[in-house]
């Protein structure tokens, strides 16, 4: 079963089976740099099954979505963390943050 999220649910709680997929939709604007990526997956609960971009209009500066599958691969109960920054600027370069508790069975 996929499991949609968005900004929307941040800071909330999730239900999952293992195996289930959740698919995180954030809105990005990579142009100005900054990226979401995910923040300290535990890889004992989570596989990243897939990162893709959109961005409809192609025009400089111009915002779209950023999609994440994350696969259940364990029970337990793990946050889902992701951080929107600019790399090179390490920690300091983090703007926003997402996360999402979730318990899987």
């Amino acid at each position: 079963m996929a499991i949609m999220l968005t900004q929307r649910d941040d800071g909330g709680h999730v239900r999952a089976q293992m195996g289930d997929t959740i698919e995180i939709h954030l809105p990005e604007n990579a142009t100005t740099g900054y990226r979401w990526e995910p923040d300290g997956l535990d890889l004992h609960l989570f596989e990243l099954a897939g990162a893709t971009a959109d961005y409809p209009s192609g025009t400089v500066g111009s915002g779209g979505d950023a999609q994440f599958r994350i696969k259940v691969i364990a029970k337990g109960s793990a946050t889902l963390r992701l951080k929107n920054w600019r790399r090179w600027e390490g920690e300091a370069g983090v703007t926003k943050r997402f996360e999402v508790k979730v318990d899987a069975s």
